[in-house]
């Protein structure tokens, strides 16, 4: 983490922004709590960077998804609604939820399962301007990276303790770890 940390970030976040089912919140918690070792003015310079770093990962991801939802309209919604196990309700209830609370909803959609990566082209299939989509996307993407971050760093003893128990445990630990991601 401490070699690797930002490119891990990087490369968790982008691929969560994407679709895929990665779960990058771990990831970010357990950066807060490797940054949480350092002292004092270096701990909140790596902090702030590996915050950059998930705000610009979630970013890319996301105008990818807005230009799609711009360029496709509804069938770019549809298309990612197959794979909700809701079906039917996936885009009557983001438009509907969409049509509520406007492009604001880019601030929490991370918050809510399902709803970040429906929301990003429902924007862009409701011609959302692109500078309002940045700015609340990158509001939520920064409030997102920074309460993982933040946990991190205010569990840092627990998270240790949680990869020493890890560390005692080997290859069972990744069979462990394979196991419950599965």
């Amino acid at each position: 983490i401490a070699r690797y940390g930002l490119g891990l970030v990087f490369v968790n976040v982008l691929a969560l922004s994407l679709g895929l089912p990665v779960p990058a919140l771990p990831t970010l918690i357990l950066v807060g709590a490797t940054y949480a070792l350092l002292d004092g003015a270096a701990m909140w310079s790596a902090l702030l960077g590996a915050l950059s770093v998930s705000i610009a990962a979630s970013l890319l991801g996301d105008l990818l998804w807005f230009g799609a939802g711009r360029r496709y309209g509804n069938r770019t919604l549809q298309s990612l609604c197959r794979l909700s196990l809701s079906r039917d309700s996936c885009v009557r209830k983001t438009e509907r939820f969409f049509g509520r609370y406007g492009v604001r909803v880019l601030a929490v959609a991370r918050f809510i399962p399902g709803l970040s990566l429906v929301s990003v082209p429902m924007a862009g299939a409701m011609r959302v301007r692109p500078a309002a989509f940045l700015r609340y996307d990158a509001l939520g993407a920064a409030l997102w990276a920074g309460v993982g971050l933040l946990l991190g760093l205010c569990f840092a003893d627990q998270v240790q303790d949680l990869l020493d128990w890890l560390s005692l445990l080997g290859r069972r630990a990744a069979l462990l770890l394979a196991g419950l991601l599965v």
